[in-house]
């Protein structure tokens, strides 16, 4: 029996010492967009606050911040649900010509300077695997949002989204590396208030990323992804709309209740929706850059 507890103690301190080398605490975001598989412990909770910014599109000025507060909680050691609330600053001047689109069809009128409540998003995240018990972690994921604003234009209508991620990580060097990749899919729906019908969408996505500590409670990393979506318009059929590629660099600190990760994106090719999908940049449902910063409580 004392033999048995001792091997217990032991691995037990193996496994806290592995936890402070990698400086990692349980379900902290490496990178700022891509997940890694890990949950947090049972009966643990974790606040997140995101503030993402959109900037610049074809045309005229084009700013938006999309900002969430979220709260998680684990239920078991491998099961953890999440509760967002999101809303939307817009700050824009687009006038007659569009801030996107050929300048004879243009997208996104007029102006707007407003911060608007949009919605909530419920979270659940299963680890299947552990990255430091199984080598290689995998986990899924399942999100539900409702929104009640266009993320693009700030108009008033009511969405559903549904997302679903398949979530790799695998450590190397001791924890020291770490590889997170997503596979991704979203499901969503959108009538505006103002008229008009439901408007249907489907975007696959990969995401994968790096971030390597390279001071005690440093990291730094790189991440990219790649969509599609297809688009059902009201009262038409369904029809590809467009494809984009973001990628840049990861900033990440985390201390012993807190860490925080910052992102910057920008959009390196896309089809460009001005000159009939040829590749170049997508500016109507994206912009030419983002920047992301995420800070997260542990207690």
């Amino acid at each position: 029996m004392f033999k048995k507890t001792r091997i217990a103690l032991t691995l037990s301190a193996g496994m806290a010492a592995l936890l402070i080398s990698t400086g990692v605490l349980a379900d902290e975001n490496l990178l700022g967009y891509t997940v890694g598989a890990e949950t947090l412990p049972k009966g643990a909770s974790e606040a997140y606050l995101w503030m993402t910014h959109h900037g610049n599109k074809r045309r005229g000025s084009y700013n938006m911040q999309a900002i969430r507060a979220e709260y998680e909680y684990g239920f078991t050691d491998r099961l953890t649900g999440a509760i967002y609330f999101n809303g939307y600053r817009h700050d824009y001047d687009c006038g007659d010509t569009g801030c996107a689109g050929p300048e004879d069809d243009g997208e996104i009128f007029g102006s707007r300077n407003q911060f608007k409540f949009s919605g909530v998003s419920l979270e659940m995240k299963k680890m299947v695997l552990s990255p430091y018990k199984d080598d290689l972690g995998v986990a899924l994921y399942g999100e539900v949002t409702y929104d009640s604003i266009d993320s693009i234009t700030g108009e008033k209508g009511q969405g559903w989204e549904v997302e679903s991620k398949v979530i790799f990580q695998k450590p190397y060097l001791d924890g020291q590396l770490q590889w997170l990749t997503n596979i991704e899919l979203e499901a969503e729906s959108w009538k505006p208030n103002d008229g008009g019908g439901t408007e249907y969408a489907m975007a696959p996505r990969l995401r994968s990323g790096v971030s390597y500590r390279f001071a005690p409670k440093w990291f730094i990393g790189f991440e990219g992804w790649v969509d599609a979506e297809i688009l059902k318009p009201a009262e038409a059929s369904w029809e590809f709309d467009h494809w984009d590629l973001f990628a840049g660099p990861s900033l990440h600190y985390g201390d012993k209740r807190w860490w925080a990760t910052l992102t910057f994106a920008p959009q390196l090719a896309g089809s460009d929706e001005s000159r009939d999908n040829s590749t170049g940049r997508h500016l109507a449902d994206h912009e030419r850059y983002e920047v992301r910063l995420k800070i997260g409580y542990n207690f």
